[in-house]
């Protein structure tokens, strides 16, 4: 894709990172100025999103107003908090090709593309509607990757198998008993020769950890301790197969990106609406949920926000 400094890209969120990322992994696409602007409307304002008007304070003719300033040629927006702001970007400077990320759950966001993920009902003449997310992970960063991290990862014996822990969700718990099939399967069902690389998340329970820490013990492994960077990117391009668990969309996505077989591990309970995600998921080559013999080798990468900026700029070729 060809370099096109003078092309100035607007990512509105309210600096939540998981909306963060996805717009920037978007926005980084597009080879443009990107111009990050946070949104922080103040109550009662802030109860009436994503319907209500921006506030006062925010008016564009204020030089503290995120809309502040000469209208970018592309608005990217996630986040109910930033669906006002777009609207009104959209009022004042109806050029500007203005996208939302995920669902604004209203229908005037006047947003001219909306991205959904494939489990949100939402759709329509506007909607571009994929099996995976927008994310920052490219072939580059990647390559770039291979070279860092602790050289404790570089040498554990191959082949090295990534796993990707996600925990807690907003309804459900990463039970004990789930935790430890999934032990069960690191400690038995895994050939002992291969190493292990672990990245616990946020939402990752005490008792995952250390179910998994234990079923580890006597293979070559090393687990990031949550001091320091995340060696994450590392770890995807070192990897020969990665295993995830199956409670985050944006995990399933990111790990999708890097061309080694992908193995999904279902816990006990995860959010019923990414079941049809990954029903869809495994039937592309080399994605699997984690119920027999893990395999290594490659596949063909899976990656849906080149395909979310090539939309936005046939629009901006359009308008």
């Amino acid at each position: 894709m060809t370099s096109t400094p003078d092309r100035v890209i607007w990512v509105l969120t309210d600096g939540k990172a998981g909306d963060l990322n996805q717009c920037l992994g978007v926005a980084e696409r597009l080879n443009g100025r990107i111009e990050t602007r946070t949104v922080a409307p103040a109550a009662p304002w802030v109860w009436l999103m994503p319907w209500g008007p921006v506030p006062p304070a925010d008016n564009p003719a204020n030089p503290a107003s995120p809309l502040h300033g000469t209208p970018p040629d592309i608005a990217i927006a996630s986040g109910r908090r930033a669906a006002a702001y777009l609207r009104k970007l959209k009022q004042i400077s109806p050029h500007t090709v203005t996208v939302f990320l995920k669902d604004p759950r209203t229908d005037n966001v006047q947003a001219d593309l909306i991205w959904v993920p494939f489990h949100d009902k939402r759709r329509g003449k506007n909607v571009l509607v994929t099996l995976t997310g927008p994310h920052r992970i490219t072939h580059e960063a990647l390559k770039q990757a291979a070279s860092k991290g602790p050289a404790a990862l570089h040498h554990l014996p191959a082949p090295r198998i990534a796993l990707i822990l996600g925990g807690d969700t907003a309804k459900e718990k990463f039970g004990k008993a789930a935790a430890q099939r999934l032990a069960h399967y690191i400690a038995h069902e895994l050939p002992p020769h291969m190493g292990v690389m672990v990245t616990p998340s946020r939402r990752t329970p005490d008792h995952l950890l250390k179910t998994i820490q234990q079923a580890l013990r006597a293979r070559p492994h090393w687990i990031w301790d949550g001091e320091g960077d995340n060696p994450y990117f590392t770890m995807l391009t070192l990897a020969d197969a990665i295993i995830v668990t199956a409670d985050s969309h944006s995990m399933l996505s990111e790990v999708l990106a890097a061309p080694v077989p992908v193995y999904i591990f279902e816990p006990d309970a995860y959010p019923k609406k990414l079941k049809s995600t990954i029903d869809q998921l495994i039937q592309q080559p080399s994605v699997q949920l984690l119920v027999g013999p893990l395999e290594t080798g490659t596949r063909p990468t899976i990656d849906s926000t080149e395909l979310i900026a090539d939309e936005i700029l046939d629009l901006l070729n359009q308008s």
